[in-house]
């Protein structure tokens, strides 16, 4: 068995409504939105990553801490100028030495995306 990849992102979120702004304003297409099923839920695409958030405001304070996202992007520079007018709090990309040229963001219940742009392609 071997793991190629991921293919699903499940998040918990405070309110469906803004967070599927949230993605959607990163370049995420909204493929379905239901405030009607239980939970309220909807559905997102980005490349061959499929994002699911659903919406459980029980949970909010147990859920994101730890968790650390890493995106890969083809130019991090171009990311970062194409979504800064959306989200101004955006830092500019640096690198630290671990691999890669990164910028981050938070989403609005806080789970920590890393947007890279890799040093060397990561191997499968």
């Amino acid at each position: 068995m071997a793991i190629t990849g991921l293919d699903l992102l499940f998040l918990e979120v405070n309110n469906l409504e803004e967070s599927s702004q949230f993605y959607e304003a990163l370049g995420f297409k909204l493929e379905s939105f239901n405030l009607e099923a239980e939970p309220p839920m909807a559905t997102l695409r980005a490349g061959g990553l499929k994002l699911t958030l659903a919406q459980h405001v029980e949970t909010m304070l147990r859920r994101g801490r730890g968790a650390h996202f890493f995106l890969t992007v083809d130019d991090v520079d171009q990311f970062y100028q194409t979504v800064r007018e959306q989200f101004p709090e955006i830092q500019p990309p640096v690198d630290e030495g671990w691999g890669g040229r990164f910028v981050t963001l938070q989403d609005p219940d806080k789970y920590r995306f890393f947007f890279v742009e890799w040093n060397e392609a990561p191997s499968s």
